[in-house]
């Protein structure tokens, strides 16, 4: 059987693969170039192995753009995802200030309304003092007329036992005459007698005039006495309207101020609610990177230590600032206070989350080697890695994953070419092995900013940058902030 397949495959070539000739004519003269069957066998295998490697080759170059299309899309869904997120930051900052502005117009208008009390209550007690002292107005009025009323009565009294007398002097004057003797001597007796009876009578009608003027005075007195006391009972009764109008707008004011608390505490604690939330959601992020939050917000708030309050002058702030006082134990005060630490929090938690590196630095690649124990690619025994290798096309851009400040540029050994980033509250990046460093020493970067090329320098096997990320002094794995990347940059 086995000489049927030779016989075979003879043919086959005999068929195919005939000797061949190539006439080549030069300057008249005839040349031959022959071809056997093991050459054109030979020359047809190449051009078979040329056909599928040149397939091979197009076929790699078309999946690679696939991938780098498909990496081109994951990086814009990512910078679409962070521009999102940055949209969201600002949009939750815009509305912590309107919330703020509206909680410090609250307070104004709280404050307006307990000084405009206090003033309320001030005009009350000045005019409960006034209707006090018209009150005592009045009964010494009142007293007084009394007195004016009994004194009158003894004048017209007295007036009265004067009246009598002079009747009856005028009746002992008509009997004396009566009695006149028509002697020389009774008659000039009688006249002296007359004359100062006359004298006595015009001393009385004197006194009576007298008496009269001074019931007069008292009529008067008595009708000013009592014009006063009309006067002291009005303004008794409009003093009473007033306070009867101050006490309907202090139950209005009131009742405002009830509002106004119950909207704010409504306010209160929707914003509770949504800094919760927030505070939840930045928390998660800090703890999938493996990092110590209260140390890290403890450095935060060193940084932001600050002092502050209102200074009260004058009286009128000094009440309003009592009146706090007494409303310091409040469930809205304790609310407040409860939200401003939660507001406090989220703040620094911000804060932190804007030094984290939590984007890979290079947009296009793949993992080569991870962090930790692995094997050497050069003594091939195993060592710890501190980092993460990210293999990719030769001079890509590397990206600082944070801002901060360039504290290390040049060429440190095994890392080759290096670039050392410090982002604050003791955290820094490495970016080794680059091709060629595009920012200086003691320079800012920005967050996405450009610092080097992808390369291939120092103890390296490849094209890749290492990526550190250490934490005071020592390195953490920079998958963990990876994946808290992809947690923030969700969806």
């Amino acid at each position: 059987m086995s000489e049927g397949f030779t016989d075979v495959m003879v043919r086959l070539l005999d068929r195919y693969f005939p000797e061949r000739q190539i006439i080549l004519r030069s300057r008249g003269e005839v040349g031959f170039v022959t071809f056997g069957q093991k050459s054109q066998v030979a020359l047809s295998l190449a051009g078979i192995l040329f056909l599928g490697w040149l397939a091979y080759s197009s076929l790699g170059i078309y999946l690679q753009l696939d991938i780098i299309a498909s990496k081109d899309a994951h990086i814009a869904r990512m910078v679409g995802a962070h521009e999102r997120l940055n949209a969201d930051l600002r949009a939750v900052e815009h509305r912590y200030r309107k919330i703020t502005a509206n909680l410090e117009n609250n307070q104004r208008v709280l404050g307006d309304v307990l000084r405009q009390r206090a003033n309320l209550d001030r005009m009350r007690t000045e005019l409960l003092r006034e209707l006090s002292l018209t009150r005592k107005q009045r009964d010494l009025a009142l007293n007084r007329g009394k007195q004016l009323q009994s004194r009158l009565g003894r004048l017209e009294s007295s007036l009265r036992r004067t009246l009598d007398e002079s009747n009856d002097l005028q009746l002992n004057l008509s009997q004396v005459t009566n009695q006149l003797s028509p002697t020389e001597s009774d008659r000039d007796w009688e006249q002296r007698q007359r004359m100062a009876l006359a004298q006595n009578l015009n001393t009385m009608q004197q006194s009576l005039s007298g008496l009269k003027q001074v019931r007069q005075n008292l009529q008067v007195d008595l009708e000013s006495s009592e014009d006063m006391v009309a006067r002291l009972t009005d303004q008794r009764d409009r003093a009473f309207s007033t306070n009867q109008a101050l006490n309907k707008r202090i139950g209005d004011l009131e009742s405002r101020l009830e509002q106004l608390q119950l909207a704010q505490q409504t306010l209160v604690e929707n914003i509770h609610e949504r800094t919760d939330a927030n505070i939840l959601e930045l928390e998660t992020v800090v703890q999938l990177t493996g990092l110590n939050l209260n140390r890290l917000l403890d450095r935060i708030n060193h940084k932001q230590v600050g002092t502050g309050g209102p200074l009260l002058s004058s009286e009128e702030e000094r009440a309003f600032a009592g009146e706090w006082v007494l409303r310091e134990s409040s469930p809205m005060l304790s609310s407040l206070g409860l939200l401003e630490n939660r507001l406090s929090r989220w703040s620094a938690l911000n804060a932190v989350l804007e030094r984290l590196p939590i984007t890979p630095p290079v947009d296009s690649f793949s993992i080569s080697s991870g962090y930790g124990k692995r094997r050497d690619p050069f003594t091939k025994r195993r060592a710890f890695h501190g980092g993460i290798d990210l293999a990719g096309v030769r001079r890509s851009r590397v990206y600082a994953t944070s801002p901060g400040v360039v504290t290390y540029v040049g060429w440190k050994g095994p890392y080759g070419r290096l670039v050392e980033i410090d982002h604050g509250l003791g955290l820094r990046t490495r970016y080794g092995h680059l091709q060629k460093i595009l920012v200086k020493k003691g320079q800012k970067v920005e967050f996405r900013q450009k610092i080097g090329l992808m390369g291939n320098s120092g103890r390296s096997t490849g094209t890749h940058v290492h990526y550190e990320v250490v934490f005071d002094g020592k390195p953490l794995n920079p998958k963990k902030f990876l994946k808290a990347g992809k947690y923030v940059f969700k969806g």
